[in-house]
Parts: structure tokens; C-alpha cells; sequence
């Protein structure tokens, strides 16, 4: 299993809910309006990146994933309110 941490900028809302709606099925929860976090296996990994590839068509579209060891995850830090933002929103 691999932490990672997926950060988006997509401007259409349709593709963008879409996509939260899919980063959700993979296993991952939100932690702001535009970033989700978890464990994902290898195959799951390949699932997200090939959704990532479908997803980012327009030039516009930005969509980062980071592979986070245990030491680094551990590292992380949450800053300001801890009031939910959304359904779903995980407050770390």
C-alpha cells in the first residue's frame, strides 16, 4: 500500500465532480474542496493514474499526485479551522 495525496484544478464542474466522485470509489477522502488523500494499493495506483490521464484533457486542467512514504505522512500538518468544507471532507 502507498499513501497519496491528489491535488486538482479542473474549471469545468461537471469533469470535476466526476472526478471526486471517482477519487472517492478508488478508496481516497476528501480533505479540501479540491485535494483527496489515502492508502491505495498498486492496481488502484494504476486505476488513479490512467483516471488522472482521461480527466486532464484541456490544457487548463492540473492534477497532481503525490506518492507520500509513512515518514512523510506522519510529517503533515493541518492549519486553520477544522470545519468541514463539503460532504465527505476528512479533517486530518
Amino acid at each position: 500500500m502507498v499513501r497519496v495525496l491528489v491535488v486538482y484544478d479542473i474549471d469545468d464542474d461537471a469533469k470535476r465532480a466526476k472526478l471526486a466522485d471517482r477519487l472517492k470509489a478508488l478508496g481516497l477522502s476528501r480533505i479540501q474542496r479540491s485535494a483527496f488523500a489515502g492508502e491505495l494499493d498498486s492496481q488502484r495506483l494504476r486505476d488513479l493514474y490512467r483516471l488522472c490521464e482521461r480527466t486532464a484533457t484541456d490544457p487548463r486542467d492540473v492534477i497532481h499526485v503525490f506518492l507520500l512514504c509513512g515518514y512523510d505522512w506522519s510529517r503533515r500538518r493541518a492549519f486553520g479551522s477544522l470545519r468541514e468544507v463539503g460532504e465527505g471532507v476528512v479533517v486530518v
